[in-house]
């Protein structure tokens, strides 16, 4: 994608992004939670799922591709949630190098 080729009445779908955290369990420990620490709006893009053998398992993974005003906080260890399903981010590109727009390779079947 150009820089040129996008512009903002193309983000129409809301995305919560998360960041793992960790929260107190009154024992002394801790458990691993996700909070939300933006929602932005995204241009959503399908590509091609496919399918792997893992341990003997067949399993499926559907890679989409979401376009964001560009931040530079999202990195490749948060995780991106939009329709009830969670995303784990593969990828995160600025665009042309310009700071404007964020294209985030995203991965939906997978443990996050």
């Amino acid at each position: 994608m150009k820089c040129c080729e996008m512009y903002g009445g193309l983000l129409r779908v809301p995305v919560q992004l998360q960041r793992k955290a960790r929260a107190a369990d009154g024992s002394g420990g801790f458990s691993v939670t996700w909070q939300t620490y933006a929602t932005v709006r995204a241009h959503i893009v399908n590509r091609p799922g496919r399918e792997v053998v893992v341990a003997d398992r067949l399993t499926a993974t559907q890679t989409i591709r979401a376009v964001i005003r560009y931040r530079a906080d999202v990195n490749e260890t948060d995780r991106a949630v939009f329709k009830g399903r969670s995303h784990q981010i593969r990828s995160v590109s600025n665009v042309e190098e310009r700071d404007k727009w964020l294209e985030i390779d995203l991965e939906r079947g997978v443990a996050t």
